[in-house]
Parts: structure tokens; sequence; C-alpha cells
């Protein structure tokens, strides 16, 4: 991470207080340790609980008795919650502060998802997952917004994607576990599925009440930097946003033909990777056979793959 911070803004007035090279890579390197790592648990947590349903299937659909339209409708009725309620959920964070928005999203979420364990009809399943939608809607987004109000724009796309390599991280650590909890059946009278819901909602509960303590809401409020560090950080951020060309506002936003274009583009991946994600499991076993925690490495091995091209992307988008 000690790339961070290496290319500055040439301004003078920005940098008046600042050290000629070494201040703004040793700011920024503080910023990094202080929040990448842990808005990265916080997103393997998010997509754990988004995604594991698709593991869940392998024992739940037998037992409850659904079928492949119940589940495709239950597993993906949590984007309709998620996409309703996404935009209202970040005008309340930047309102409210990301500390305290992000922790109650954080602790619904995981109560739901823990939630999921009790659920026996079809209806119940559509509601809790749409629910879930609800609950989480605002957190990617929500931590992207945090994150530009601590980073330039020439180091924000890797300060993102070393964010964002919670995605294949979890596939590779979260397969395997979940292949191990459903492995837990029967134990003390809950199906392995029910093992999985409950165990993997509970780190989200915990985590979301740490959320009110560790970070802060912006540069301005923080006591880890010190104060030229701060200023220099502080000073930056307002020079780019006075000569930014994009103008604030949701109507704006919603009426920009950029935005349009790049949200056909993100909801076409995330359509086929969804798909993927939900249905991996279920498609894996039945081609070959394997066992639940052996279905896990193999997802695994397949997140691992992407690490790599996921940074290397990031640091050509900066360039």
């Amino acid at each position: 991470m000690k790339n961070f911070g290496e290319q500055s803004n040439s301004n003078p007035n920005v940098f008046r207080t600042a050290l000629p090279n070494k201040l703004p890579a040793v700011t920024l390197r503080k910023v990094t340790w202080r929040l990448i790592p842990f808005l990265f648990v916080l997103y393997v947590i998010a997509w754990l609980d988004r995604v594991n349903v698709g593991f869940a299937g392998l024992q739940m659909n037998a037992d409850l008795g659904f079928s492949s339209t119940v589940f495709g409708f239950g597993s993906g009725i949590f984007f309709l919650g998620y996409c309703l309620f996404e935009i209202p959920s970040n005008i309340i964070l930047e309102r409210v502060g990301a500390r305290l928005w992000i922790a109650r999203i954080m602790v619904t979420w995981g109560l739901i998802s823990a939630g999921l364990m009790i659920v026996r009809t079809p209806a119940e399943f559509y509601l809790l997952r749409f629910l879930l939608g609800v609950a989480e809607a605002g957190f990617f987004p929500g931590v992207i917004y945090y994150l530009s109000l601590w980073y330039p724009t020439a180091q924000r796309a890797r300060a993102i994607a070393a964010f964002m390599t919670a995605v294949p991280v979890t596939g590779l650590i979260g397969g395997p576990l979940s292949g191990a909890l459903l492995d837990l059946d029967g134990i003390y009278g809950l199906a392995g599925w029910q093992w999985l819901f409950l165990l993997e909602g509970l780190p989200a509960i915990v985590l979301g009440a740490s959320v009110i303590f560790y970070p802060d809401d912006r540069p301005e409020t923080t006591q880890w930097l010190a104060p030229e560090e701060r200023d220099w950080l502080v000073e930056t951020l307002a020079a780019e946003r006075r000569t930014s060309p994009l103008r604030p506002g949701i109507r704006v936003a919603l009426t920009d033909v950029t935005v349009w274009k790049l949200g056909i583009i993100f909801l076409l991946v995330a359509a086929g990777f969804y798909g993927y994600s939900f249905w991996a499991p279920l498609a894996i076993r039945s081609i070959t056979g394997l066992s639940n925690f052996k279905v896990g490495l193999v997802l695994g091995v397949i997140s691992a793959v992407t690490i790599f091209g996921m940074l290397l992307n990031s640091y050509h988008s900066d360039k």
C-alpha cells in the first residue's frame, strides 16, 4: 500500500503546509491502513450474507421442498429491496454521517440474515430476502462515497479496488466455510443451512456495533493524523471540489447520460455475476457430485484467480 499518495497536486496553495514530497504519501498511507482493512472486513461479511443463499440451497431446497423457481425468485428479490432503498439510504448516510448509518445497515442486515434460519414457506423466504435487500441498501455506494471524503481522485481507484477485493476473497474463504457449516447438519436439532445463516449473520451484528466507535466521519474530525497531515488532506480535497466540473444534486445525477450508460453496463455485469453466484454451488455439485465442502473449495479456487486482475486493473485506471 506504499504507493498510495505518491501522485499529488502541484498547486502550491494546497501544499503550503506540506513537506515537499513525503507528506502526501505518509498521510494517505495512514488513511489506508486505518480505513481499508476495516472496511474490507465489513464488505466480506456483507457479500457473504448476500450470496450464502446459494450454498444454503444445497440443503434448504430439499428440506423445504423449494423448486428452482422458488429459489431463484427468492434469491433475486433481494435486489428489488436493494434498488428501491439504495438512493434514500445514501441520502440519509450523507446527512447523519457514515458511522451511524453504516452501523444501522450492518446490525439490521445481520439480524435478518440470521433470521433466514427460521424460514419454512416460500412467502417467508421471499419476505426475508426482500427485507435483507432493504437493510443492506446503501452499504456499498455509501462506502464508495465515504472513501471519496478521504482520498484525492488520483489515488481513489486503488483505494476502492483494495476495498472491493473483498468480493473474490469472500469467495476464496466463504466457499469452504459455507460448505463446512452445512456439514453441521443435525447438531442441536438444526439443519446445516440453518447453522449457515445463523453463524454467518452474527458477525454483521457484532462488527456493525463497532462501526460507531472506530472510523471518523470526515478528515476534519480525525485525531490520528498529525495536524499538518490533516490540514494537507482537508485542503487537497477541498481544492478538488472547488475545481470539479460536476454540479451536486440528485436531479443532475439522475439525468446525466454517463450515469445511465455506466448503470446499464453495471446492470449487465451484475446479471451475469449474481446468476453465477447464486447457482454455481448447485450447478457444480450437480455436475461433479462433490461434497458440500469440496464444492466450496472449487468455488474458492475460482475466486482466487480474480484478485490479481482486480488490483492490476485498478492500478491501470489510476495511471
